[in-house]
């Protein structure tokens, strides 16, 4: 495994709306946390169904990478998350208004799949972006 190309291939994936494919560079027990949420993940179930979210509610989500770094077990990220509300999100309905924020992920990997990734973004600017209060959320 080649831990920067998974990182490009994963976030290929994800910008073609594939979750299945997203998921395969995951254990089974990764550990996923969202720092802008209380609760991380603990399992590629509870991710999956994180992540659903995020692609019911914005069907067009993508990421344009900026940079990546690699430093032993760990990669990290540097990108813009793009993408426009078409779906409910957080029990609020569809606003058809786009999304653009800068986001880094930081991956951990066993040298074969990830088993952790922190993602780090300023969750009320996409609040602010899509029409929503931050206290919304």
């Amino acid at each position: 495994m080649d831990p920067s190309q998974a990182v490009r291939d994963e976030i290929a994936d994800l910008s073609r709306g594939d979750l299945e494919a997203v998921l395969s560079y995951y254990t089974d027990d990764v550990y996923f946390e969202d720092t802008s949420v209380p609760t991380p993940c603990r399992t590629k179930a509870e991710m999956r169904d994180f992540m659903k979210v995020f692609y019911d509610a914005f069907p067009d989500l993508r990421i344009e990478i900026r940079n990546v770094f690699e430093s032993g077990h760990y990669v990290t990220a540097e990108y813009d998350l793009l993408g426009t509300m078409r779906g409910e999100f957080l029990g609020h309905p569809p606003t058809g208004k786009a999304f653009r924020i800068k986001a880094v992920s930081v991956y951990e990997h066993n040298g074969t799949l990830f088993t952790k990734e922190t993602v780090y973004y300023d969750s009320a600017s996409l609040f602010v972006q899509i029409g929503l209060s931050p206290s919304d959320s």
